[in-house]
């Protein structure tokens, strides 16, 4: 997975965004000649891999990974398939035929994957669930745009879109290292009771804050990309974007942290308990995930994909260094170094944004701050309420935080909340 995660950065990545930044002169040339181009790297890394899989299989010391990887990694082709079509979507802000494009794709594959599982197919479920997620989903994508590629490849498209597109690609190869190295690193030192923990803790928190990230970014990269020749609208539309992102990733991930061994007892098992201490530390890193995030699809806005891929190339000693020292004290030890390196990205992130449009680490925390104040009072008046086995308490935990929070926006006056809750007032009226 890890392995199959750094290629799909380097089909993904890159190109993507770069149809997206160029959309108001995008051309029919300009997508033909990237999804040959995406097509062709997907094979070319596919290969690569293929004859790669012995090699990972001895670094794990796990023979089974040589057939298990040269299947899994089919993903990257067919994933490789649906870039052009999916920034079709990006451009056109669709985020419902996305959506429902995930949604039946989730449906089919956990439902194959669930037969498989109960039919003695072991570990192999797992493998046909994710390349079946991403068949169906592929196929439901070009479905929704309809598009058919020219037979065309334009070598003057081709190279407008490489330089933004390369940094992007390397920036995005870098990021998914340093996200995932920790996993890789902890397979590798750690038994496989600690490899379950740790996996099973940065499964739950990155898939909440990837969603709250994907999701914020999927609608603001296409909308401030349309507007990035005004500046004072861009600026303040920047601004906004990061308070609201903050306004539902706080509550999100610290409300979950404070959930967290409910959820594992009655989703997981009592068997995964030892796994909540780490969840509860990740919750705190992944928090802030989503506002970096932002800070980094700003330079992709403006055209600076340099910038981002310098930006990338500085945390990668930072996170590699920390984890080293981390390996040696436990596997909570390297949570928290996690956590370390999140603060660390974040202010690296927001520099640019601080130098080009004076909106850097402190203007952020600042705009935000009521956020944090509520989230923290949520946390602490939710923790208050100690630990239940039964379905009742996790769901009154969830309603008392959810209260704690809003109220507390409401106290503290905040003006992005109270706008959103008149708007939504107002439109249940008229309805």
């Amino acid at each position: 997975m890890i392995f199959m995660l750094l290629a799909e950065s380097v089909v993904s990545s890159g190109f993507s965004q770069a149809l997206v930044q160029r959309s108001e002169a995008l051309t029919s040339d300009d997508t033909s000649t990237i999804f040959y181009v995406n097509v062709a790297y997907g094979l070319a890394i596919y290969a690569l891999l293929y004859f790669s899989a012995p090699l990972i299989a001895q670094f794990y010391g796990e023979p089974e990974l040589v057939e298990i990887a040269r299947l899994l990694f089919l993903v990257i082709i067919i994933n490789s398939l649906a870039v052009v079509v999916r920034a079709q979507l990006l451009i056109k802000v669709d985020f419902k035929s996305q959506a429902i494009a995930a949604a039946i794709a989730t449906v089919i594959s956990a439902g194959a994957g669930l037969y498989l599982a109960k039919s003695g197919y072991d570990y192999w479920a797992f493998v046909w669930m994710l390349l079946l997620r991403a068949l169906v989903q592929t196929i439901c994508l070009w479905l929704f745009t309809r598009w058919i590629p020219k037979l065309v490849f334009s070598l003057d498209s081709f190279k407008s879109l490489f330089f933004f597109g390369s940094n992007l690609i390397i920036a995005g190869f870098i990021s998914t290292l340093v996200n995932n190295i920790y996993i890789a690193l902890v397979g590798k030192y750690y038994n496989a009771a600690s490899v379950g923990y740790f996996t099973q803790a940065t499964n739950l928190t990155n898939f909440l804050a990837q969603f709250i990230t994907s999701t914020m970014q999927g609608v603001s990269y296409p909308v401030l990309t349309s507007i990035k020749m005004e500046r004072e609208r861009l600026i303040a539309a920047y601004r906004k974007i990061i308070q609201l992102t903050m306004l539902v990733s706080l509550p999100a991930l610290i409300g979950f942290s404070a959930v967290a061994q409910e959820f594992v007892h009655l989703f997981l098992g009592e068997q995964w308990l030892s796994a909540v201490p780490i969840i509860q530390i990740l919750c705190f890193a992944r928090a802030i995930t989503p506002i970096s995030a932002v800070s980094m699809s700003i330079l992709n806005v403006i055209g600076r994909s340099d910038l981002f891929l310098k930006v990338d190339l500085v945390k990668l000693p930072v996170t590699v260094g920390t984890l080293l020292v981390a390996v040696n004290f436990g596997i909570e030890a390297v949570a928290v170094a996690v956590v370390i390196n999140v603060l660390i990205s974040f202010l690296i992130n927001s520099y640019f944004p601080g130098k080009y449009f004076d909106f850097g680490a402190l203007a952020q925390l600042n705009s935000t701050k009521n956020y944090f104040i509520a989230a923290a009072i949520m946390f602490i008046g939710v923790g208050l309420l100690g630990f239940s086995e039964e379905w009742y308490w996790l769901c009154m935990k969830v309603g008392v935080g959810s209260v704690v929070y809003f109220s507390m926006l409401i106290l503290l006056k905040d003006p992005i909340f109270l706008g959103m809750a008149f708007r939504f007032v107002k439109r249940a009226r008229l309805q």
